[in-house]
């Protein structure tokens, strides 16, 4: 596994406070070598793909595969891979051109599932059935018109609904409230 020290050859400040900004960040980071053996991965993607020890899981291979072939016809790649409930959009591209190594980022596209969703936030946050409910449509990948829709309510009353449950889950955007909800779950 990739950490910090290893981001290059004389590991910096800047290349620290890089390593930082990348563990912390809403969004999936997977740094694979040309072996598709993960050397980098941050901890939303550990999350997201369910590898606590930060290996790459065995049901990424058969995504992954055609995704690098892709990408050595392209400057990027974007897929939808499939994980028991979970949608999620898949970016692939070089890091730099001759490394050899490719960055994957990785973001919750769609989550399937009922109620017990959002029994399950409910209990996992201390949060409210009616948040749970609403946090559970955002983990399905649904936006903020089909959220009222859903609801039958105003697009407005669901932006100020989000921004009350961002509060209450200490976080400022939709990518990060959906990782909170991965964690519970995940677990």
């Amino acid at each position: 596994m990739l950490h910090a020290s290893h981001l290059s050859n004389a590991p910096s400040e800047q290349t620290l406070l890089l390593a930082s900004v990348l563990e912390n960040t809403e969004v999936g980071v997977v740094v694979v070598d040309g072996s598709e053996r993960a050397v980098y991965m941050n901890s939303s993607a550990r999350n997201l793909l369910h590898a606590p020890d930060g290996a790459m899981p065995e049901w990424v291979a058969p995504h992954l595969d055609p995704m690098l072939e892709a990408l050595s016809r392209a400057e990027q790649t974007v897929e939808r891979w499939v994980r028991d409930e979970m949608v999620l959009r898949v970016r692939a591209r070089p890091l730099s051109r001759h490394s050899g190594l490719t960055v994957l980022e990785i973001t919750v596209c769609q989550v399937a599932g009922g109620r017990h969703v959002a029994d399950q936030l409910a209990r996992g946050l201390q949060i409210p059935i009616s948040d749970a409910k609403l946090l559970a449509l955002l983990w399905r990948g649904m936006s903020n018109d089909e959220i009222a829709q859903t609801l039958g309510v105003r697009v407005g009353t669901i932006k100020s609904r989000l921004f009350r449950l961002y509060q209450r889950l200490g976080v400022k955007r939709r990518p990060a409230a959906v990782l909170r909800a991965a964690e519970i779950l995940s677990a």
